[in-house]
């Protein structure tokens, strides 16, 4: 993923992973005492507040780590990957959409064409549907349709997954990793904040649906009348989570694509990769290095700028004696 793992203090986890069980901890807590089987829990938490908020946030922050250490795994399952997962079944809605998408663009293209070899103004209108049409595209769909993903969570993320590779030719998964070497801290804090609000809403989400099945689980066991308010908050908050992470996985992106825009130059730099004089030879620049990484192909390095003192080291040529 293009993040960092947050400090175990910081603001970021805080945020999105601290929260998120803090939240969780207290309905389930919450959860228990309503089928009475929160035993003394409670009256020892409230007994003494200071002991029990201390408690309480050691258990919330021990249970961050855990959804921390998880992470990857539930954006993944989010995505839609894995052998097993349900919503690869829904993968043809999506393919669908985006289908759709280029069909209503290029009819509109289309009819731009007309305007423009009748010498008529194209109407505002159509300009305005076109437009966001467009930017609907490139925010919710990878560049290809062999790239789409199952869930719409997924494919918002290929969106700027992709966008390296489209603009300059550079693979994005790879290459960012070589990026962080470049990028001021102050603008990694903006990505990591960007992602810490994704985090918060994966986690939510996830531990809501925890909280539902917890919620039936107990109805079916002991035959009691379920919370019905913790039911349906849980329940709207995994409906509402994805939606929402998708939505801030977008400015979560444009900070990643604005790192690629911006810093791309100074990591060839670092590398001491020669600048390229023209886009089509950047873009060729970005490619090789992205298949010398990606396959381990020394060969596929691009070349090296010449370095300060290079000259010095270079032995002298035969027949000639180099001066001291």
């Amino acid at each position: 993923m293009f993040a960092e793992l947050p400090k175990l203090f910081d603001r970021n986890f805080a945020i999105g992973f601290f929260l998120p069980f803090a939240l969780a901890a207290a309905a389930s807590l919450y959860l228990l005492d309503h089928y009475g089987l929160s035993g003394n829990i409670l009256p020892v938490l409230q007994k003494d507040l200071i002991v029990g908020g201390t408690v309480y946030g050691l258990l919330s922050w021990l249970g961050g780590i855990l959804l921390l250490v998880t992470n990857r795994d539930l954006y993944r399952i989010l995505e839609g990957y894995g052998k097993f997962n349900p919503v690869r079944t829904m993968i043809w809605l999506e393919r669908e959409h985006y289908r759709h998408l280029n069909n209503e663009i290029e009819e509109l293209d289309n009819e731009y064409r007309k305007h423009l070899k009748a010498k008529t103004e194209f109407p505002d209108e159509l300009r305005t549907r076109r437009n966001r049409l467009m930017i609907e595209r490139i925010e919710r769909f990878p560049d290809k349709e062999s790239l789409i993903l199952p869930t719409p969570f997924g494919n918002t993320l290929r969106a700027f997954e992709s966008y390296p590779r489209v603009m300059y030719g550079l693979e994005s998964i790879d290459g960012w990793s070589r990026l962080l070497a470049v990028v001021p801290v102050d603008y990694r804090d903006l990505i990591d904040s960007a992602k810490a609000q994704v985090d918060f809403w994966v986690n939510l989400g996830f531990l809501s649906l925890i909280l539902v099945v917890g919620n039936l689980s107990l109805f079916g066991i002991y035959r009691l009348r379920p919370s019905i308010w913790l039911l349906t908050v849980a329940v709207l908050v995994l409906l509402i989570s994805p939606w929402r992470a998708r939505r801030l996985a977008v400015e979560w992106g444009d900070y990643v694509k604005g790192a690629f825009d911006v810093y791309r130059f100074a990591l060839l730099d670092l590398l001491s990769i020669k600048r390229p004089g023209s886009r089509k030879e950047e873009f060729e620049t970005w490619k090789s290095f992205s298949q010398a990484i990606i396959y381990r192909l020394p060969e596929r390095i691009p070349e090296l700028k010449k370095l300060a003192g290079d000259s010095a080291t270079e032995p002298p040529a035969p027949g000639k004696r180099k001066k001291l």
